[in-house]
């Protein structure tokens, strides 16, 4: 079955992520795959509430907002996806008794939403310089009526899905991902095949995050001469 885009089912779309946009907050990120656009912003690490506070490390909250309208059931499932990946990413424990708080906000969704949201987080949260244990990106695939597997699913695509699997994984190379979510009905064969297709594009995702890095970092120490 053909893709409506003509891509491959290995293919994720163009990506394009822009840093540092957003005035009066510690680090932002816009990241892009082909017309899902996710925004994030990040403050921190700030002064907690005292009924928030934790005496080890810091409090993480992130607030999620959709593109349209008020938020729903599904964007609580990725306001959590990205609370719970990045509770264990961040080094909390390096600032205790403060706060890290997240905002996502989705510009245009266009599928893989999720995975968009946590790829921008990761982003912003470099900007911001929060110490992380490792940075951290994620790929959406989707099991398909004809039980073909494609990877970074449109919406349309993901609309008329059997299953979707969201997997983020970490660059420590631990093969044991950072994130798992999935929905519908699929077999364990389908399961792995999934889970391979997202592995590999996530390496293609993180090479990209990687080269944004590295251009704030050339474009910083530019400046500073």
């Amino acid at each position: 079955m053909a893709r409506p885009d003509r891509r491959d089912p290995s293919q994720i779309r163009a990506l394009h992520c822009v840093l540092g946009q957003l005035n009066r907050v510690d680090g932002s990120a816009q990241f892009s795959a082909g017309d899902t656009s996710v925004l994030c912003g990040v403050y921190g690490p700030v002064d907690v509430k005292l009924y928030d506070e934790k005496l080890d490390r810091a409090h993480i909250e992130v607030k999620f907002r959709p593109d349209i309208g008020v938020p729903t059931t599904k964007d609580k499932w990725v306001e959590d996806a990205v609370r719970s990946t990045f509770e264990r990413e961040i080094l909390g424990q390096l600032h205790p008794r403060t706060l890290v708080q997240i905002n996502v906000q989705v510009c245009q969704g266009d599928g893989s939403v999720d995975a968009a949201a946590i790829n921008a987080t990761t982003l912003a949260l470099i900007d911001a310089g929060i110490p992380l244990r490792a940075m951290v990106a994620a790929a959406t695939c989707v099991v398909r009526s004809d039980h073909s597997i494609i990877v970074d699913p449109t919406q349309e695509e993901a609309d008329s899905a059997l299953s979707t699997h969201t997997f983020a994984f970490s660059n420590l190379q631990t093969n044991s991902p950072a994130y798992v979510d999935s929905r519908g009905e699929f077999s364990i064969d389908e399961y792995n095949a999934c889970y391979d297709m997202c592995m590999a594009a996530v390496d293609r995702t993180l090479a990209f995050m990687r080269t944004v890095v590295e251009g704030k970092i050339l474009k910083e120490t530019q400046t500073a001469l």
